[in-house]
């Protein structure tokens, strides 16, 4: 269950929920669109006794990626299956599990999928996979990177990619091609950064 406030800043009703996409502890502020100026100042003043700077999609883009967050719009699609994405803890298909999309996860889960999600740590040089970049098993092209970005909290480069269910398993060999040349390509099975969560649960 997430956490959620009901409360006034500067006089703008917020609603706060206890939740982010950054791995770290922190709220996500709803508001009236309208009152976003106000809202902002106000945070933005009170803050700067804490160093507080502006930061911007790249940052955000990192951080997740770092926590192994899916995307919609990368990872997650109108044409894509929790099942596909690897969203597992997501559902509940027990026997009285009647959602909208239930039977459909059933299926897929009975007779199995074409494509599955991958969490990659790359050996890159000077350019990181960003999307789009063809990925390899053995010279042949066997899915595609839907993002990726530098991880600065764990030094390492991270990327999101769909391929052949047979080729999602931990240990198999890929590449990625980056700028015309072919980087090796690690599966992971947990995120990057906090994988067991300790820092949202402090």
């Amino acid at each position: 269950m997430v956490e959620r406030k009901e409360i006034l800043i500067n006089k703008v009703p917020v609603r706060a929920l206890r939740i982010n996409y950054m791995g770290e502890l922190g709220w996500e502020l709803h508001h009236p669109i309208s009152q976003m100026a106000s809202l902002y100042e106000a945070i933005y003043e009170v803050g700067k006794k804490e160093n507080i700077i502006n930061f911007g999609t790249y940052a955000v883009n990192s951080l997740r990626m770092e926590k192994a967050y899916r995307g919609w719009g990368a990872e997650l699609t109108g044409e894509i299956s929790l099942v596909e994405a690897g969203m597992d803890r997501f559902y509940n298909l027990n026997k009285k599990s009647n959602f909208i999309g239930s039977e459909v996860l059933r299926d897929k889960i009975q007779s199995g999928v074409d494509i599955k999600i991958v969490y990659l740590e790359v050996d890159v040089d000077k350019a990181d996979a960003r999307g789009n970049e063809p990925v390899y098993h053995k010279n042949k092209i066997v899915g595609v990177v839907t993002s990726g970005a530098f991880g600065f909290r764990v030094n390492k480069s991270l990327a999101f990619a769909y391929v052949n269910s047979d080729f999602a398993k931990v240990g198999t060999e890929l590449h990625i091609k980056i700028q015309g040349q072919k980087r090796n390509a690690k599966i992971l099975n947990s995120p990057a950064y906090d994988p067991e969560n300790k820092k949202l649960k402090s």
